[in-house]
C-alpha cells in the first residue's frame, strides 16, 4: 500500500482490529476501552502479536485492559518514537 502520509499508529492498530480481530468498524472508536474491544483472553494475546509484528512493541495485556483505543495507540507511539 502506498499512500502520501505514513499510517498513524492509531490507524494501524484500528486496521488489526477490524481485518484480524473481526470487530465491527463501528464499534472501533478511538474513545472505547481496549477491554470492550478485546473481550476474551484470545483476543488480547491474538492483538498483542499483532502490535509486535506489525510495529516492533511489545505490549502487556494489562496495557490492553487499562487504555482507550487512543490512550493505547499514544502509548505505542511514544516507544516508536523512543526508538
Amino acid at each position: 500500500m502506498t499512500t502520501s502520509a505514513p499510517e498513524s499508529v492509531l490507524d494501524v492498530i484500528s486496521e488489526l482490529l477490524i481485518e484480524r480481530l473481526d470487530i465491527p468498524s463501528d464499534e472501533v472508536r478511538a474513545s472505547t476501552p481496549m477491554r470492550d474491544l478485546l473481550t476474551d483472553s484470545l483476543m488480547i494475546v491474538e492483538m498483542a502479536i499483532s502490535v509486535h509484528d506489525m510495529l516492533g512493541i511489545t505490549v502487556e495485556e494489562e496495557e490492553l485492559r487499562a487504555a482507550t483505543l487512543e490512550e493505547f495507540a499514544a502509548s505505542v507511539e511514544a516507544r516508536r518514537t523512543d526508538r
